[in-house]
């Protein structure tokens, strides 16, 4: 943050009662700010005072994305200089009782009025933001037709966090890696603490003495447990990840005074990382982009609200326009080690006659594979294959199974999927795992096919069990794929 722009905190002390009154969420409003600082901020939104515990970040400029230097950063992390304007943000992430209070029903894996909500969808969050905003008397921001969305900027009601605001805020003002410093442990953020920042390079061979585990929780904590940053915010890296409003592509670093990302896409941005992710994947600058229709135990949001009007429309549009066909030829690619991704695409082929294609190395992996596959994920090696579809061309479907190694895919997955132009067909993913469930690897493929459709995944633990035929069934099922 540059000098002479330190963010201003204004907390905002307030009672919100809701009528717990059967299909209706009626909300009083009533004053009771209190703090060193009263004022309103020039350009504030002046037609309806809300009280709401969200605290006001003062805008100003800093260095978004992640320098050169700093490692295990991705190439879509470019580094440079955003404004943005003063906005009101909820410290907490939005809790299930919130939630359920609104929508009138808790999607929730994890159980607790004071949890974050999760399995939310992208709508269900512009949703909920809208129908909040009704019932505390303000104007909704998101205006949703087919496939456009639009979110209209002068609005004074409830929000997600543009990309840009999310990683302000979350900074605190620090330029470091994360906003308590350059490495993270589980008492500053709850993640899965068994795999800290850098421990890819540090898990065989323990060299760095800073690379220490610390707890893996296994589960979202209360909204306010841990500290917050020096803006008073609870939870920017960890327990769930957030959902913000952009669509997720390339930085547009000439536009760079309150940027609401690409005005066309497929993949909507989430942030800051879960209870379940690697250390590497609650970093400032980390993206992830999703599906804005899938829903996961991992996902969750917060909300904000304008504190300057800005008379602007800002509207996106979902740029696919890909569907199965009535008799989609399909392919089931796989990469297995152990064999446990293989049996599950042999049960796939089964159920529905696809093709059967196993991505293979020309030089296997051998011996130890935490350390074998470490090396190739830390150096960016994506081995030479000795296997290849002889005609991609004909497939719509693609079924890509893997073991999820790192938080991520195989690195001979990366050779398949930068072998063939997978433009307009349907991929969906299926992957083993040994408790870290897709970790990123999702996010990583969308990244890597960004014109064809990656539907909703199929994760099961290690061989699946007793149950995975039919879990598969299901999946296929939601995935609009017939058995034969």
């Amino acid at each position: 943050m540059k000098p002479g722009r330190k963010a201003k905190i204004i907390t905002l002390m307030v009672t919100i009662v809701c009528l717990a009154a059967v299909g209706m969420g009626i909300y009083f409003l009533n004053e009771e700010r209190s703090g060193q600082n009263e004022g309103k901020a020039e350009g504030s939104v002046e037609t309806v005072t809300v009280d709401d515990h969200f605290i006001l970040l003062e805008g100003g400029t800093f260095s978004m994305g992640s320098p050169a230097e700093e490692r295990q950063r991705q190439e879509d992390e470019t580094r440079h200089e955003v404004t943005v304007s003063s906005f009101y943000m909820n410290p907490y992430e939005v809790t299930q009782e919130e939630y359920e209070a609104v929508m009138g029903e808790n999607p929730s894996f994890f159980n607790g009025e004071n949890l974050p909500v999760e399995n939310v969808t992208w709508y269900n969050a512009i949703a909920y933001c809208n129908r909040l905003s009704e019932n505390c008397g303000l104007t909704p921001v998101y205006t949703v037709e087919d496939n456009t969305v639009s979110w209209d900027r002068s609005a004074n009601g409830y929000r997600l966090p543009t990309e840009a605001e999310w990683e302000y805020a979350a900074r605190g003002g620090t330029d470091t890696i994360y906003h308590f410093g350059n490495q993270v442990h589980s008492d500053y953020a709850n993640f899965e603490g068994s795999y800290p920042y850098l421990i890819e390079e540090n898990y065989v061979s323990h060299q760095n003495p800073e690379v220490v585990t610390s707890q893996n929780r296994g589960t979202t904590i209360a909204v306010n447990e841990l500290a917050p940053n020096a803006f008073g915010l609870y939870h920017m890296h960890g327990n769930v990840a957030e959902w913000c409003f952009d669509y997720y592509g390339e930085y547009d670093v000439e536009n760079n005074v309150n940027p609401t990302g690409a005005a066309s896409g497929s993949l909507r941005v989430n942030r800051g990382g879960s209870y379940n992710d690697f250390g590497k994947h609650l970093r400032s600058a980390y993206r992830s982009a999703t599906n804005p229709v899938d829903a996961d135990q991992n996902l969750g949001f917060r909300i904000c609200r304008n504190a300057e009007i800005m008379d602007e429309v800002v509207t996106t549009m979902y740029s696919l326009d890909i569907t199965i066909p009535e008799n989609p030829k399909i392919l089931i690619a796989y990469f297995s080690f152990s064999g446990n991704t293989e049996n599950a695409a042999e049960i796939i082929r089964e159920k529905t006659g696809a093709d059967l294609f196993e991505i293979t190395m020309e030089n296997p992996y051998s011996g130890n594979i935490y350390e074998v596959s470490q090396y190739d994920l830390m150096h960016e090696i994506h081995p030479a294959l000795s296997s290849h579809v002889e005609n991609m061309g004909q497939y719509d479907v693609i079924l890509l199974g893997y073991p999820t190694w790192w938080a991520t895919m195989p690195m001979p997955v990366y050779s398949f999927l930068e072998e063939y132009d997978f433009s307009g067909k349907t991929i969906v993913s299926f992957s083993s795992h040994g408790g870290t469930m897709f970790g990123d690897s999702v996010s990583d493929l969308s990244k890597m096919v960004p014109d064809a459709y990656v539907g909703i995944g199929f994760e099961f633990n290690y061989s699946g069990g007793s149950g995975l035929s039919d879990e598969i069934s299901q999946w296929l099922a939601a995935s609009g794929i017939r058995e034969q």
